[in-house]
């Protein structure tokens, strides 16, 4: 598909996530870097939230009934709550022209490729999220911190002030 086509992906929510099933949005979504899957795709609550924000993407129930971007961030905050700031972080990031994957665990949100660099290169950066105000366990941290260092890769602490905007910090320690 061209990228000056626009595309119009439908998905239906299952659980926490959206499920994308037709064949070419499926490939257009992973070329992009969004969701997990093969023959199916499944998009993150904060993937999908995005998405609907820049009008890409309808998500529908398993009755067919249509989800606003409201009602969206509603059902996707009362199934976790961090996954409002996550969002923030994904669309500053994909705005941005980052290309953001989920952290798959270990305490990381994102793992966050240079721009240009999704796929061929391995992601530079990992993004945790937290809120301004919210207690942070430092030790946490620090583990995080030695995990992405022994991954040679650079963690970014992502804090959500009180207006949702996003401030970056770069975390680093002596390796002595």
């Amino acid at each position: 598909m061209e990228e000056t086509t626009e595309v119009q992906i439908e998905g239906t929510l299952r659980g926490n996530d959206v499920l994308v099933i037709n064949p070419d949005q499926v490939k257009w979504l992973s070329e992009r870097g969004f969701g997990v899957g093969n023959d199916h795709l499944r998009l993150s609550l904060p993937e999908a939230l995005f998405l609907v924000e820049i009008k890409r993407l309808k998500v529908f129930s398993s009755r067919g009934k249509s989800y606003s971007l409201e009602d969206l961030a509603r059902k996707a905050n009362r199934s976790d709550k961090a996954s409002w700031y996550k969002y923030l972080i994904l669309r500053d990031l994909r705005t941005r022209g980052y290309v953001t994957r989920e952290g798959y665990g270990l305490g990381i949100d994102f793992n966050v490729y240079d721009k240009g660099e999704y796929p061929a290169e391995s992601p530079k950066f990992l993004v945790v999220g937290v809120c301004e105000g919210t207690p942070t366990e430092f030790g946490k941290l620090i583990d995080t911190l030695k995990r992405a260092q022994s991954n040679r890769k650079t963690l970014i602490l992502g804090v959500i002030d009180r207006r949702n905007e996003v401030v970056y910090y770069s975390l680093s320690r002596s390796l002595s």
